[in-house]
């Protein structure tokens, strides 16, 4: 049984700059803006599993970028990692949205669960994106079949990145209010960009998406 909730977002203002990997307490700060935004629609696992899976993607910045690589490499960028980057960047520019912001990138989930996009549904995890969101099957199914329907990385990095997922996967499940809090609307530009690179910790090799 989930215990009461320990942690709380206050704020609306996501933490991280430019490639900077977030401590646990932090991504799970961030994690909560997730659970606000699709605790309405989602269940609290599906969120905890998609949250899961951004720590080990992301560590849950918005702002972050494939280590090892220059911005016009086109690599992963963002939550979940999108890449090529201009894949998320474009159709955020395009719909006016600011695309370094938390909330941008929700709405941009948002737009592939609904238009199915992204979500590939394997032979060992059949279920597509609509049916994984409202699913409240264990940490362990979901998380894996996020990972492998969504995020798709090469087999060795997912297998052992894997129980760190599935780990932050269960913190959050345990510590996040998934009443659905609204989450603000993503904000319009201009934008301030950030550019300046702070901790560079490296996460391993993720397959092309």
């Amino acid at each position: 049984m989930r215990k009461a909730t320990t942690t709380q977002q206050t704020s609306s203002t996501w933490y991280g700059e430019y490639r900077q990997w977030l401590t646990e307490e932090e991504s799970l700060q961030n994690a909560q803006l997730v659970a606000n935004h699709f605790g309405s629609s989602w269940t609290p696992e599906s969120i905890s599993a998609l949250c899961g899976n951004m720590r080990v993607e992301s560590s849950v910045n918005p702002d972050m970028y494939e280590f090892g690589y220059d911005w016009e490499d086109d690599r992963g960028y963002g939550l979940v990692q999108w890449t090529p980057r201009s894949k998320y960047w474009n159709w955020a520019e395009n719909n006016n949205l600011a695309p370094r912001d938390g909330n941008s990138q929700l709405a941009r989930i948002d737009y592939e669960k609904e238009n199915g996009i992204q979500w590939i549904a394997t032979s060992t995890y059949p279920e597509s994106f609509d049916e994984f969101s409202l699913s409240k099957k264990t940490l362990n199914y979901l998380t894996n079949a996020f990972c492998w329907n969504y995020e798709r990385p090469n087999q060795q990095a997912g297998e052992e990145s894997m129980p760190t997922r599935i780990a932050f996967a269960e913190l959050c499940y345990i510590e996040l209010d998934f009443s659905g809090s609204p989450t603000p609307q993503p904000p319009k530009y201009p934008y301030v960009v950030r550019r300046h690179s702070t901790n560079m910790r490296r996460m391993g090799v993720r397959g092309r998406r």
